[in-house]
């Protein structure tokens, strides 16, 4: 038991780098910085909205030219009628320049709020939705690694069964020789090992096929096997319901901030400047200043094209409800489906594992009864391809298996890096 235990530990520690290092390898590929750089763009746009509630300062400066000598400031009736009376000079040009500041600031807007609301939810959907990237491709290079492990164990087996026709070979040509067996028995047996040759270079082609997939998803050439275990996935919540259900809250926001736009909305602006011109009744040069500050309330009776936003909004708060139900639903029978499955492929492990025992032995048997001419070639070559057919179908349940967990972990949202080591 200690020794089977040391094994394990030992088999995890040689290969746990290499499977760990492939699945490190995605994070640093383009389609998962893309979907980083999507998280960082969904931060600025909240970060955006929430900078339109600071106050908004701007300077300007202007000249302007009047055909009728034109006020550089409103002029009260007392402080006219002064100016007339002793004949001062009169803040009128035709020529006005002028330099001054604008300053507004929301002091009440429901919808931003709402909206500040939306982009918190939104914000969480697409942090969700790039976890969920990640962990799809995660599990589309486990399915792929053990595709190319059956692969590689399929040639295996082609070749230990060519080895071992090869070797049947060079003895019944012995006997071909001296006459005491039949020449198509070596003729037969000389086809099937071109047989093995055309069924290993049509492995070896897709071999190289999931290589090149492997390497689109982490860069990373791989030459060999990379082995590894799985450990069991524990029952958790859907994880491709996580970004719906925050798409879900952020509609609710949405239809919210649209209804909220027939609240009044409430402002401050204050404003100012430096007028310069020179009097039209004795041409003086003046620099006067005049300011504002006021708040301002505004408020929507009638906006029809914001009735349609609202039922636009519903309607995409319909689709996404419906959205969850279907992807609930697909998900609970695709979790029954593996489960299932994974039971089916455990029973068939095992049986298989003790057939290729049995006919390991009946191959050895068929040697000795096909060398002594007491079977033919085609029976001989049956127990052959008994023997490869079934080392075959151990990797392919082994590859199977492995694909099913890796599904059934992303499903869940659970690590992949914890589950295959």
């Amino acid at each position: 038991m200690k020794k089977t235990l040391l094994l394990t530990s030992l088999i995890l520690t040689l290969n746990a780098s290499e499977i760990t290092k492939l699945l490190d390898a995605i994070q640093k590929t383009p389609d998962t910085k893309l979907d980083n750089i999507m998280i960082k763009e969904m931060k600025t746009n909240k970060k955006e909205l929430i900078n339109s509630l600071y106050p908004k300062v701007s300077l300007f400066a202007s000249a302007e030219h009047f055909n009728v000598p034109t006020s550089m400031r409103p002029l009260p009736p007392t402080e006219s009628a002064m100016l007339l009376k002793t004949n001062g000079t009169l803040p009128f040009s035709k020529n006005i320049y002028r330099i001054g500041f604008n300053i507004s600031m929301p002091i009440f807007i429901k919808e931003i709020y709402d909206n500040k609301k939306r982009m918190d939810f939104l914000l969480k959907a697409t942090k969700y939705q790039a976890k969920l990237n990640l962990l799809k491709r995660e599990a589309s290079l486990i399915t792929l690694i053990s595709n190319l492990n059956y692969l590689f164990d399929l040639k295996k087996a082609l070749k230990i069964q060519q080895n071992s026709i090869q070797t049947t070979y060079n003895a019944i040509k012995v006997g071909v020789n001296v006459g005491r067996i039949p020449e198509f028995k070596l003729l037969r047996l000389k086809d099937s090992l071109n047989q093995i040759k055309t069924k290993i270079s049509e492995v070896d082609t897709k071999i190289e096929d999931i290589k090149a997939k492997i390497y689109v998803l982490t860069d990373i050439y791989v030459n060999k096997p990379v082995n590894f275990i799985s450990f069991k996935v524990k029952k958790g919540e859907f994880f491709a319901l996580k970004p719906l259900k925050e798409n879900l809250k952020a509609t609710y926001y949405e239809i919210k901030s649209k209804k909220d736009a027939y609240l009044p909305k409430v402002s401050l602006k204050i404003q100012g400047n430096r007028a310069f011109a020179k009097a039209y009744n004795n041409d003086d040069n003046l620099a006067l200043n005049y300011a504002s500050a006021g708040i301002y309330v505004s408020l929507d009776i009638f906006n029809r094209k914001n009735n349609s936003e609202v039922q636009k909004a519903k309607i995409s708060q319909t689709k996404t409800q419906l959205q969850i139900q279907k992807t609930l639903n697909e998900l609970t029978s695709q979790i029954i489906n593996i489960n299932k499955n994974l039971k089916q492929i455990k029973k068939q492990l095992l049986l298989t594992k003790e057939s290729i025992s049995l006919k390991e032995e009946l191959l050895k048997g068929a040697k000795v009864a096909f060398k002594l001419n007491r079977m033919t070639v085609d029976e001989y070559l049956g127990y052959e391809n008994d023997l490869a057919k079934a080392r075959a179908d151990y990797a392919s349940l082994i590859a199977l298996k492995n694909s099913l967990i890796a599904q059934k972990a992303f499903i869940y949202g659970k690590n992949l890096k914890k589950v295959f080591k």
